[in-house]
């Protein structure tokens, strides 16, 4: 085995994802929602670096791996003026559009580090680092590690520093992806794509806090991502009205 290579990781966690695999055990709709999710999934992790630029060097294509509700991708932190994490992000964000589209949320940590990424297994103190920092991500957000951070704030893409890219959110503790930028709908150059992605996400956000039968915590999860559709929706002007904030008698409804 090679000596490892420096990597951004990212760690992805389809969310409700065990739940829809129960269902599928029961219900046959459930279980052609569960082969389209999977197909889906797949075709991203085999057939997304055939989509990429003749110009982008082989050497720099993330590498995929998908497992049960996981999906982890990584690339090499810095070669041929390409950044990793840049790399990553990108590709993370257009995972989450493409899953929000059938109505699933998804959670991640994004790290760099020492990374051994073969075609069926990862190994490294970069991909431990990944995993564990999904593992203590709350809400549906990609959230970069403190390695990420401060790499974020000093490194260029081809000699555009990392922080005018527009990529990434901030909060008061971490920095974590604008999972819902537009630039990176697939499709995007068809009029109207984004306005049409936007309203179906609209519709299962908004649909997904009208219902009564959610628990808290789930429910919490949703109104994470209105929050975030509505921020993208102001900071990229999208046109499509924001969500409302849930009434606060769903509670109530719920418990009646």
């Amino acid at each position: 085995m090679n000596a490892p290579e420096k990597r951004a990781v990212a760690f992805l966690d389809i969310m409700g994802f065990k739940k829809l695999i129960e269902q599928a055990e029961k219900q046959r709709s459930m279980l052609e929602k569960f082969h389209g999710l999977k197909h889906v999934i797949e075709s991203h992790v085999t057939r997304d670096n055939d989509r990429l630029a003749p110009s982008v060097p082989p050497h720099v294509k993330p590498n995929y791996l998908f497992v049960s509700d996981s999906i982890i991708l990584s690339a090499p932190l810095q070669s041929d003026g390409f950044d990793g994490l840049v790399v990553v992000s990108i590709k993370s964000i257009e995972i989450a559009h493409k899953l929000l589209e059938m109505g699933f949320l998804l959670r991640g940590g994004i790290a760099i580090g020492n990374v051994w990424h073969e075609p069926k297994n990862i190994f490294g103190t970069g991909y431990i680092e990944a995993y564990q920092l999904e593992e203590s991500v709350k809400p549906p957000r990609i959230v970069l590690s403190k390695t990420a951070t401060s790499h974020l704030r000093e490194a260029t893409h081809y000699n555009v520093p990392l922080n005018e890219l527009g990529l990434w959110q901030k909060t008061k503790h971490y920095v974590y992806l604008d999972a819902l930028n537009p630039s990176y709908i697939r499709g995007i150059e068809s009029h109207g794509r984004i306005e049409q992605a936007f309203s179906q996400y609209r519709a299962y956000i908004y649909n997904a806090l009208q219902d009564a039968e959610l628990s808290g915590g789930v429910r919490k999860k949703w109104d994470a991502t209105r929050v975030q559709f509505n921020y993208a929706v102001k900071q990229h002007r999208v046109n499509v009205e924001p969500i409302p904030k849930p009434s606060p008698n769903y509670a109530a409804i719920r418990c009646s």
